[in-house]
């Protein structure tokens, strides 16, 4: 009877592990009238919009040296432009951006170092990609996927010239990611930031709960 509890147990919490993960519906920020927020309007700076999904942006995720290039922005560009309008240069192929995008072609000039932004999750994520556009040195195109101040996974650019779709992912929950545009003398667009909510339960929680679970059957069979 205790065999049959702890099997019906386990299957409880692997059915329960599932179900979370199928749960899932990725956000999908294009900062265009489709996006959760029927996106953000030309000329405005991206922070704490979407933070009723989850994410917030910041600038300037990293500082002093050690940049691609040398030291760190403090004065990363966040601003929201029109792919077709004339604040962006040559975009690259194939075509898998659109609408508004984020970084300004005519104010990069102005930062001070080389630029990243962090996006950070109120809840643990799986998974996270973005556009980039107008890829020219791929050492300075990378995500950092992150849990607390844990590395989990890392995606570089592989080739220039072209618009590139980069994503990290992770078994563990990704609580922020830093995001690195290019360098100070190269200007990228990103878009379609896109990410994965579901909320897959840690192994100390679904151990927690098989254990509470058989003590449960324990006490019943007494």
């Amino acid at each position: 009877m205790l065999s049959a509890c702890k099997a019906a147990a386990t299957a409880l919490v692997f059915s329960l592990a599932t179900t979370a993960a199928a749960q899932a519906a990725p956000i999908v920020i294009t900062f265009d009238a489709g996006d959760p927020i029927g996106g953000l309007a030309v000329g405005q700076t991206l922070s704490n919009q979407y933070a009723a999904f989850g994410v917030t942006f910041a600038p300037n995720a990293f500082s002093g040296p050690g940049g691609p290039l040398g030291d760190w922005a403090t004065n990363t560009d966040m601003t929201v432009v029109s792919s077709t309008g004339g604040e962006v240069g040559t975009l690259g192929t194939p075509l898998l951006v659109s609408g508004n995008l984020l970084r300004s072609y005519l104010v990069w000039p102005d930062e001070d170092g080389d630029p990243s932004f962090t996006a950070t999750f109120a809840g643990g994520i799986s998974s996270f990609s973005a556009t980039f556009a107008s890829i020219a040195t791929i050492e300075s195109v990378r995500l950092l996927a992150y849990n607390g101040s844990t590395l989990l996974d890392t995606a570089t650019a592989t080739a220039t010239g072209l618009q590139q779709v980069l994503s990290v992912s992770s078994a563990t929950p990704i609580t922020s990611v830093v995001v690195l545009p290019g360098d100070f003398l190269d200007w990228v667009g990103v878009d379609n930031i896109t990410f994965d909510t579901r909320q897959v339960p840690e192994p100390a929680t679904l151990l927690l709960l098989g254990a509470g679970l058989v003590g449960a059957a324990r006490r019943r069979r007494r």
